[in-house]
C-alpha cells in the first residue's frame, strides 16, 4: 500500500521519528488528526504528537529499526516507540503498520497482542509504531535467566499464544515470525505477541521473510510439503509449528531442533526439520504435555492441530489445570497465568 494511501485511509498525524534521541525540535507537526489512545493510568488522554514523549532508554536495535521506551509527559504512562526505516518502497514496514492497525480496529486492547497506540509516517522515509510498553521484557530473557521452565508455565504460555494467534487468524492475519524474542511478559505473567514485521494476509506468498530457526517444513521446502501454491491452511498452521518449536525450546531450555552447542543454520534446520523424523518430544514430559507437542510439530501441515483445536486440549484446558477464562477476557485474577517474573 502506497504511503500517501495509509495516511489518507487511517487519518494519522504526521511526524519526524527519530532515528537516534534526537532534540524535540526536530519534529514537525503536520494536521492530519490523530489515532485516539488510552494508556494506562491515563484513559481520556490522545497522543497526537511525539513531541508528547521523553525517551527514556534503546530497548533494542534491528535492520530496519529501534526501539525506544518513552515517557508521555502529561500522564506518565509508559510506551514503547518502534522506529521503521522505510526500504524500497515500505513494504515490510507498511505491512507491520497495517497489521497493527487491522489489530487495532478490531480489538484495540486484547490481552495477548501488543496494543498499538498510533502510527507517526513522515516523507516516505520512517513509520514510528507507539505501542504498549510490557516491562516484563520477552520469553527469550526469561529463558536466559531461568532456563527451562515448569509445564505449569508452558501452559499458560501456550494459552496465551493461542488466544493472541486466534484473533490474529480470525482477521486473516498470519503473523509469520513467532519465537521468543517476538513474544513478550506482562506485568502479570501474561504473554503478548509482538512485531508484525513478517505478518501478511493468509494466503499470500510468504517467501523467506522471518526466522528459519522457526519455520515450519512446508515454509522450509513448499514444493516437498505441498505448500507451493498459497494456502490459508498451511499459513496458519505455519504459526502453530512455531508455537511447538517455542514451547519445546521452554521444556528443554534451549533451541530444541539441533543438538547442544550446534548453530542451527539453514542446512542443518532443513536436514533436522525436514528430512529427520521430526522433533524429539522428551519422555521426561506429560502425557498431556507430549501429546500436545506431537500435534503442534506434525510434518504434514494438512493433519497438524488447529488453534482452535489447540485450545481445547487437555494440557492447557484439562481440569488440572486451574480455570482459564475465554480467549480476550480481561480478568481480576492472574492464578491462570504463566508464572514467569
Amino acid at each position: 500500500m502506497p504511503m500517501a494511501k495509509l495516511r489518507h485511509r487511517m487519518q494519522l498525524r504526521l511526524s519526524v521519528p527519530p532515528p537516534a534521541l534526537p532534540p524535540l525540535s526536530m519534529y514537525q507537526e503536520h494536521p492530519f488528526g490523530a489515532l485516539p489512545s488510552s494508556p494506562p493510568g491515563a484513559p481520556d488522554a490522545v497522543i497526537d504528537s511525539l513531541s508528547e514523549f521523553e525517551w527514556v532508554a534503546v530497548l533494542g536495535h534491528g535492520a530496519d529499526g529501534t526501539v525506544y521506551r518513552a515517557r508521555h509527559r502529561r500522564t506518565g504512562a509508559e510506551f514503547a516507540v518502534k522506529a521503521l526505516r522505510v526500504r524500497d518502497g515500505g513494504g515490510a514496514a507498511l505491512r507491520e503498520a497495517e497489521a497493527h492497525l487491522r489489530v487495532a480496529a478490531a480489538a484495540p486492547d486484547h490481552p495477548h497482542v501488543v496494543r498499538l497506540h498510533g502510527v507517526f509516517p513522515r516523507n516516505n522515509q520512517f513509520l514510528c509504531l507507539v505501542l504498549e510498553y510490557v516491562p516484563g521484557g520477552s520469553l527469550s530473557d526469561v529463558l536466559r535467566r531461568r532456563g527451562r521452565l515448569p509445564e505449569h508455565s508452558i501452559a499458560g504460555v501456550a494459552r496465551c499464544v493461542l488466544c493472541g494467534l486466534r484473533h490474529l487468524h480470525r482477521l486473516g492475519i498470519v503473523h509469520g515470525d513467532v519465537k521468543p524474542s517476538n513474544l513478550l511478559v506482562g506485568r502479570h505473567g501474561e504473554v503478548k505477541i509482538a512485531d508484525f514485521g513478517t505478518s501478511r494476509h493468509a494466503g499470500r506468498a510468504a517467501g523467506a521473510e522471518g526466522t528459519c530457526a522457526y519455520m515450519s517444513p512446508e515454509r522450509l521446502d513448499p514444493e516437498g510439503f505441498g505448500a507451493a501454491a498459497p494456502s490459508v491452511v498451511a499459513d496458519f498452521s505455519s504459526d502453530v509449528w512455531a508455537l511447538g518449536v517455542v514451547l519445546l525450546e521452554c521444556h528443554v531450555g534451549r533451541f530444541p531442533l539441533v543438538a547442544a552447542g550446534e548453530r542451527p543454520d539453514w542446512a542443518a534446520l532443513v536436514v533436522a526439520v525436514c528430512f529427520g523424523s521430526g522433533p524429539e518430544v522428551p519422555v521426561a514430559a506429560s502425557p498431556e504435555f507430549r501429546d500436545f507437542l506431537r500435534r503442534c510439530l506434525e510434518k504434514d501441515w494438512r493433519r497438524r492441530a488447529t488453534v482452535d483445536e489447540l485450545l481445547g486440549h487437555p494440557f492447557v484446558a484439562g481440569s488440572r489445570q486451574p480455570r482459564r477464562p475465554p480467549c480476550g477476557a480481561t480478568t481480576t485474577t492472574d492464578e491462570w497465568l504463566p508464572k514467569l517474573l
